[in-house]
């Protein structure tokens, strides 16, 4: 009995030993321990907002990745263009691609004669007459001064080199023993020349200035009329080739054209004078008028 008591008050006084330290642990006041955990855990943490990307996809092994079409943009047209002739009141000004409006070009209708090829040459159309005589004093002493005409076409007037065809007339009075004394000496014929030109254009075109020499070949008839009988010297008829020379001045303006010249011409195969000889060489002058083309 002694023995148990014994053993009884060892185990009391070692409870009691052991409860006085925690006794002394527990002095503080009593704290939560999870509350001050996430109290620390709070003050220690600051809230930052990231952005949220979706994860990356994740590709299986031995597959190729997916790849995404580009978008698709639609194809810009082209900027538009358009004639257009501008008028004095239309004008767009916001338009970056309109054409800046200017003012038509009028037209030089003085230059009309000179379009195309023809008028860049140049030609045209005269008629006139002028005075004629004879150099041979033979001649002379039976005629009188004579009245000459001519119609010619030109072409070249605008070029150094031209060339001209005509035809010319004449007609005089004649007085010899066994003529009538109404009786007339006439000539017709035709004659072609060459022409070199000194061409001085102004005026844009329209007005031309041109002196110019000429030399050619041409045939005469010469004949009696008004006359019944024929007892003189004087052949009733007479045909002779000529040879045509001289110079001239043109002048022009638009479609308006005249020429003054001096013509003389050198005859062959003379035998209108039966006895005595003598040659139908002649002198002239003239003016003629026309168009041109």
């Amino acid at each position: 009995m002694m023995g148990l008591a014994a053993a009884s008050l060892l185990i009391s006084g070692w409870s009691i030993a052991r409860a006085e330290p925690s006794a002394r642990m527990d002095t503080g006041p009593a704290t939560d321990v999870n509350t001050n955990t996430d109290t620390n855990r709070s003050s220690k943490t600051t809230t930052t907002d990231l952005p949220t990307e979706a994860p990356p996809a994740i590709t299986p092994l031995g597959s190729s990745p997916a790849t995404t079409a580009p978008a698709m943009t639609p194809p810009t047209p082209p900027a538009r263009f358009e004639q257009t002739y501008p008028t004095p009141n239309a004008t767009n000004m916001f338009d970056p691609m309109a054409a800046p409006a200017t003012a038509p070009v009028a037209e030089d209708r003085g230059a009309e004669p000179y379009r195309g090829q023809l008028g860049r040459i140049g030609a045209g159309i005269l008629i006139g007459g002028g005075f004629e005589d004879f150099t041979n004093s033979n001649l002379r002493d039976m005629t009188g001064g004579g009245g000459a005409w001519n119609a010619r076409a030109v072409i070249g007037t605008r070029q150094l080199v031209g060339f001209e065809g005509a035809y010319i007339g004449s007609a005089r009075s004649i007085n010899a023993l066994g003529l009538a004394g109404d009786a007339n000496l006439v000539s017709n014929g035709a004659e072609g020349v060459v022409r070199i030109n000194a061409p001085v254009a102004s005026l844009q075109g329209r007005q031309l200035v041109e002196p110019f020499a000429f030399v050619g070949v041409g045939w005469q008839h010469y004949s009696l009329t008004n006359t019944n009988t024929n007892t003189s010297d004087v052949a009733s008829k007479d045909d002779v080739m000529t040879l045509p020379l001289g110079a001239g001045f043109e002048y022009s303006y638009r479609r308006f054209i005249a020429d003054a010249r001096f013509t003389y011409r050198q005859t062959y195969m003379n035998d209108l004078l039966r006895t005595s000889g003598g040659n139908l060489n002649s002198w002239g002058v003239g003016s003629q008028v026309g168009i041109t083309f």
